[in-house]
């Protein structure tokens, strides 16, 4: 499956405690393949400087470069689905570009895009995505 995750939802999933840990370990195990274009993945870095430091990013945009279930996207073209944040639509135009099978954010103004008609988006918040991945 492949998915597009805002970088608050990725930040989420990473921490070994967090109970969306789930998410990063499906990534770690190969069920999930992230996709990502250059934009999102500075921001990812920007992140992760904060939360973690220099060390940690570089090792887990490291893990993200060298993992065969990561794909770099490149963007051709910009829907501008997003009004409320502009910066929300290289996620957006990320999930399309990629034919990916979800977009996941908590962002209100991507999940307020759910029905939006054309082109179709499925989205779903990190929470309901998690509970997905957990067995049955």
């Amino acid at each position: 499956m492949k998915v597009v995750i805002d970088t608050n939802c990725l930040l989420s999933c990473i921490g070994k405690r967090s109970q969306y840990r789930n998410v990063f370990d499906a990534f770690l195990e190969k069920r999930l393949v992230f996709c990502a274009n250059t934009e999102i993945l500075l921001e990812y870095e920007e992140a992760f400087n904060r939360f973690w430091g220099t060390e940690v990013t570089s090792n887990l945009l490291g893990l993200f470069e060298a993992s065969d279930n990561f794909e770099e996207v490149v963007v051709h073209y910009n829907w501008q689905l997003a009004k409320k944040d502009d910066d929300d639509n290289k996620f957006i135009d990320t999930y399309i570009a990629s034919g990916s099978d979800l977009l996941i954010s908590n962002d209100s103004s991507i999940t307020n895009l759910r029905n939006s008609g054309f082109p179709p988006l499925n989205i779903m918040t990190l929470q309901e995505f998690s509970n997905m991945l957990k067995p049955q």
